[in-house]
């Protein structure tokens, strides 16, 4: 066994070293996030470290599918699943603002009074970057060798980030499919492997308005290109294992667990329609510890993710903990209280944890660019969730 648990260890290593590899890819504003979509609020919670988190909910095929494994050993259920997400001042901007500059576009006399409406919310708000995100899984089935989850996202980002020019850019990223994964244990449950496959259809719109655009159209809406669409297939897979030293006691305190994801290999190309980008692929890596205290359960868990993408090592970094206190009464099951450190900005949630149903809320803070303290966009998050 001995022999088997060295092996174990040896695998993650070289499948690290062999997996690295580096690029430049630029990111689009709406698909920066790593992994690329179906970000989890518990994760969020813990600054989104999570690759080598045991998987216990609907996050794991997303994150590292090699944590299907630690399901149970029978099908569980889970439901409307909706997700809602949004920088701090995103609702009103996105509800109000951004309808009145189309009102007064559509409205103005001529190209001038156009021009001068375009100008004039861009001066009053050079600098903004918000956000908004709504996902979920309308069905998501676990079970220890096959997990399959019905999924949809719709991200969009308006960003007025030039201080010379009068430009807006404005990015969404529809998408929904369906996402199927299988994992197997070896080595006397050691090392896990697991992989998963997507089948992703995706409406984006990538605009960047300049006042030329704004005089070139009869209406605001003519300017945005609302038809693109494609349709892609993607590949993950994963790696998550016991570090080979039991009978020490750190290791049988802490429960210590090592693990490697690689998503969208070779990246995901959409076809069948428009341009529509692509989800590039992301090397990362993990560990985790998992201590209890009397009553307490808790997770202490460091994510480095786009290893392979050339961008500040601290956008790179996600770092987090979660106490769990679970069986307080039989209504309310579990209470978790999250924080941790997304990149270098705090994060902190909460989770309730029903019979029927949980709760979860987040939130965190994320650069906007690829260096780091370019630009903090502060993030909040909620969830809904019922299942059986």
């Amino acid at each position: 066994m001995n022999q088997f648990k060295k092996h174990t260890f040896m695998l993650l290593m070289t499948m690290a070293c062999m997996l690295f590899a580096s690029s430049a890819m630029a990111q689009a504003l709406a698909q920066r996030n790593s992994p690329r979509m179906m970000q989890g609020v518990r994760a969020q919670g813990m600054g989104n470290a999570f690759i080598a988190v045991d998987g216990t909910d609907e996050n794991a095929i997303f994150y590292n599918p090699a944590a299907i494994n630690d399901y149970e050993n029978k099908f569980h259920f889970q439901f409307l699943l909706p997700t809602a997400e949004f920088s701090y001042k995103a609702i009103n901007f996105f509800a109000s603002d951004i309808t009145d500059l189309a009102d007064d576009i559509d409205g103005a006399a001529n190209d001038a009074a156009k021009i001068n409406a375009f100008d004039t919310f861009a001066a009053n708000n050079t600098g903004r970057y918000e956000e908004v995100d709504v996902r979920g899984s309308a069905v998501i089935m676990m079970h220890k060798y096959i997990t399959a989850s019905l999924f949809y996202e719709s991200a969009g980002v308006i960003a007025l980030t030039n201080p010379i020019l009068s430009t807006v850019d404005i990015e969404t990223v529809s998408q929904a499919g369906l996402m199927v994964g299988s994992a197997y244990s070896f080595f006397d449950d050691h090392l896990q492997v697991g992989g998963a496959v997507k089948f992703i259809e995706r409406h984006m719109i990538d605009e960047t308005l300049t006042n030329r655009d704004i005089v070139a159209n009869n209406d605001f809406g003519d300017a945005l290109d609302t038809k693109q669409f494609g349709f892609g297939v993607g590949f993950d897979i994963g790696l998550k294992g016991k570090l080979p030293c039991e009978g020490v006691k750190f290791c049988d305190v802490m429960d210590p667990r090592l693990a490697i994801t690689l998503q969208d290999i070779g990246d995901t190309r959409f076809f069948a329609g428009d341009d529509v980008g692509r989800q590039q692929q992301s090397l990362s890596a993990g560990f985790a510890f998992n201590p209890k205290f009397w009553k307490l359960e808790s997770t202490l868990a460091v994510d480095v993710r786009d290893l392979d993408h050339r961008t500040d090592f601290l956008n790179k970094f996600h770092a987090g903990a979660e106490v769990r206190w679970p069986e307080i009464s039989k209504i309310l099951r579990e209470v978790s209280v999250r924080l941790g450190v997304n990149q270098i900005y705090l994060a902190a949630g909460l989770g309730l944890d029903f019979k029927y149903f949980k709760l979860n809320f987040a939130t965190y803070g994320r650069d906007i660019g690829s260096k780091t303290i370019q630009k903090q966009s502060r993030m909040f998050s909620f969830q809904l969730a019922a299942g059986f």
